[in-house]
């Protein structure tokens, strides 16, 4: 029997924006390539909240120049700490409904033209987990409306704490959503792990040597839960993929090894419950609490590498950074 073809998702019309391509009629070619591969993704990842999207040869200042649809002092920039980011999908209003916007590095994107090219399946697995954001986006904007870009936090804690939250939460899940489609990225999701895991606590411990010099208290809370906070979403990458693949940790004895004994092992075990349970209720939430979870876990790892935040009267937000050998400056 005849399987029916499923319906695509993707809205009737949706912007393709081609920047720095080579001829005019280049682009327009390949705004109808990649429009069509995001249709037929359409069939498998719902897309009815994709705003457009964009491929840009200069990647870095599409970021900066992209219209979100709302007045912020906030910049978009690619990672490029440990690894290099080559395309993002970020939320923007549009007349006040919250979508999303695809923006692809040409570099990568341009291989989709030739499915030949060694690079092909690794621009289609990124156009797809891309896709998979729109899809994530669109779930919680239904259960909780009003919390993406448009929620006010009453302090920085609680500002980071919900970054940290939604980041996580959207790689774990799109990484999930887009494992079987193109280029299979386990080795490098678990490398890229495996680095964080490596060197995050040096550097946090550095940040905190910095400021017993600097005793800016602004800038160290947001750096030493910005250092954690990636941490974690490297493991919600490494977690979601394995989850895409029906993969346990057994079938990673090195990441089994590296966490061996190590200090962030009961925080990779608990993220992970704590990510699959979200996972289980998929766009069936009822309240927050579940995402909070991964708010609390952030909170208890920041405490562990030396910066602990309290709670004071009024709702104010303060923290504490005890002494010790690891953070004291030589």
């Amino acid at each position: 029997m005849e399987q029916e073809e499923k319906p695509v998702t993707a809205p009737e019309s949706f912007s393709v924006s081609i920047r720095g391509f080579d001829t005019e009629e280049h682009g327009r070619e390949f705004a109808n390539l990649i429009a069509g591969y995001v249709r037929e993704l359409s069939r498998y990842i719902d897309l009815s909240g994709l705003d457009g999207i964009t491929v840009a040869s200069d990647y870095n200042q599409t970021l900066l120049e992209l219209d979100r649809g709302y007045a912020t002092s906030f910049r978009l920039t690619p990672s490029e700490e440990f690894v290099v980011g080559v395309a993002m999908t970020p939320s923007v209003l549009r007349n006040g409904t919250l979508k999303s916007h695809i923006v692809l590095s040409a570099g990568l994107a341009l291989a989709l033209e030739n499915p030949e090219s060694e690079h092909f399946m690794v621009a289609l697995h990124t156009l797809a987990h891309e896709c998979a954001h729109v899809e994530i986006s669109r779930r919680f904007e239904t259960a909780f409306p009003g919390i993406l870009l448009r929620k006010k936090y009453d302090n920085p804690h609680d500002g980071m704490r919900w970054q940290v939250i939604l980041a996580c939460w959207d790689e774990f899940a799109a990484t999930r959503i887009s494992a079987p489609i193109g280029h299979d990225p386990t080795d490098w999701y678990e490398q890229n792990f495996l680095v964080f895991l490596k060197e995050t606590r040096p550097k946090a411990n550095g940040l905190i040597k910095a400021y017993r010099l600097h005793a800016d208290h602004g800038r160290i809370m947001g750096e030493v839960y910005g250092a954690y906070g990636e941490l974690l979403k490297s493991a919600a990458y490494h977690l979601g993929n394995m989850m895409g693949h029906n993969l346990s940790l057994d079938a990673f004895p090195v990441t089994k090894s590296a966490l061996d004994g190590h200090w962030f092992a009961p925080y990779f075990h608990r993220f992970a419950e704590l990510c699959k349970r979200i996972a289980d209720d998929y766009g069936k939430w009822i309240d927050t609490k579940c995402f909070e979870a991964l708010g609390d876990l952030a909170d208890e790892l920041v405490a562990e590498g030396g910066l602990r935040i309290s709670r004071r009267e009024g709702g104010a937000v303060g923290f504490d950074v005890p002494f010790t050998p690891e953070t004291m400056p030589t």
